[in-house]
């Protein structure tokens, strides 16, 4: 009896790692992938250094947390989206879009009114969320002075409404709000196999964006996140979501292996740059020294800004979604046995995770040991936050008030 030649045996305990497809209505893929953008994002907002900073601060590549929040709400509604038109049609699903948009814009409010009620309690400072400090040290106040309400009420009503106040760990959620508006007139382009018009209007309107900077909307996150620019990001998710299944299978062409290996063989050399990033508060021996910080910083400003997604960045946030997409395909059961248990639950609620993660930032904020440069008691902190969002999520709390 002949023996299994030893790649063959290796290939079949490989695939043994797979993803296993058509276990459920969700991609769970997608779902540890957000979760681990949650953390990302959960780390950075409540501004204390711990170890957590040193997988958060664009060590992936030159990415953020947020650029993965808005391409991942893409890909996942376009997913969802073709589901539901094949078995509801394009006018029930366009509702429900509405209806969720019109659901968040109204989170967003109450979220806005309850940050400026908190600060009202006695002993409890709200202003880790109601200000933006820069690197530089200048503090911009990010909710109206309530001593002028009584003779300016009607304007500040009127700025409230339009989500021109809020915390900045929130102002993303605003974006969503009318993106979502947006993406029914996407949908119904994609249904009609128009990707392509869909993709060169939002490139179209991406470029002149960078060149005259239009906030049509007026709203206090268009200045981190300028909708016309950030469209892209989630326009192109929502085109990824909805033709999931024709991308995978070009994948798996000799000619999409190609593309993959140039794709990987651009994963390692953003990573490489990112590496580079003079970062003070990242250790040494957890950066490279190959490109001078001067070096460094000119081609970081010139191809990699965050808020008017700077193309480098943007190719980047596609390559990073790309090959974390493929490797947990691949390695799926070692790393869901490792990280599963914490990552998919969180990125299964993940908006509700964001939504309580505001007034954990306020909760940091007013515990004075974690604001005393302690690296180790906060990276407590940041355990202890990361732990409760588990908690919470794993036992349902709130779960028919607070949406997911």
């Amino acid at each position: 009896m002949e023996k299994e030649p030893k790649a063959a045996i290796m290939l079949n305990f490989m695939n043994q790692w797979h993803y296993q497809e058509g276990g459920g209505k969700r991609d769970l893929r997608v779902d540890f992938i957000r979760g681990m953008v949650m953390l990302i994002l959960i780390a950075v907002h409540i501004d204390i250094i711990s170890a957590y900073d040193y997988i958060a601060w664009e060590r992936f590549g030159v990415v953020t947390g947020a650029e993965g929040f808005v391409l991942l709400s893409g890909l996942i509604l376009g997913m969802l989206s073709r589901m539901r038109m094949a078995h509801d049609g394009l006018a029930s699903t366009i509702n429900k879009q509405y209806n969720r948009s019109f659901l968040l814009y109204r989170t967003s409010l109450f979220v806005i009114l309850s940050v400026l009620l908190i600060d009202l309690i006695p002993y409890i400072d709200a202003h880790a969320a109601m200000t933006f400090t820069t690197y530089s040290g200048k503090v911009y106040n990010l909710y109206p002075n309530m001593e002028q309400f009584a003779t300016h009420y009607n304007k500040i009503i009127a700025k409230y409404l339009m989500l021109q106040y809020g915390p900045h760990q929130f102002q993303i959620l605003g974006l969503y709000v009318f993106l979502l508006m947006l993406s029914p007139f996407v949908l119904w382009l994609l249904s009609k196999d128009k990707v392509k018009v869909v993709l060169a209007l939002s490139w179209i309107i991406y470029f002149a964006n960078n060149g005259f900077h239009v906030r049509p909307t007026g709203a206090q996150f268009e200045y981190a996140f300028p909708l016309l620019t950030w469209q892209i990001l989630f326009i192109h998710g929502l085109s990824i979501g909805y033709y999931r299944d024709e991308i995978w299978n070009f994948f798996h062409t000799k000619l999409g292996g190609i593309v993959f290996s140039f794709i990987l063989l651009l994963f390692f050399l953003f990573l490489f740059f990112t590496y580079n990033n003079p970062l003070k508060d990242i250790p040494d021996y957890l950066k490279l020294h190959y490109i001078s910080p001067e070096t460094f910083r000119h081609y970081y400003h010139m191809f990699f800004p965050k808020n008017t997604l700077g193309i480098g960045r943007l190719i980047n946030d596609f390559v990073v979604l790309i090959v974390s997409y493929a490797m947990l395909s691949y390695l799926w059961k070692p790393i869901n046995k490792l990280f599963g248990w914490f990552f998919i639950p969180i990125g299964q609620a993940s908006l509700y995770v964001f939504i309580l993660h505001v007034y954990a930032c306020i909760v940091i904020a007013n515990i004075a040991i974690f604001h005393q440069d302690n690296f180790w008691i906060n990276t407590l902190g940041h355990t202890l936050v990361f732990a409760f969002m588990w908690i919470m999520v794993k036992n349902k709390v709130l779960y028919n008030v607070i949406p997911r």
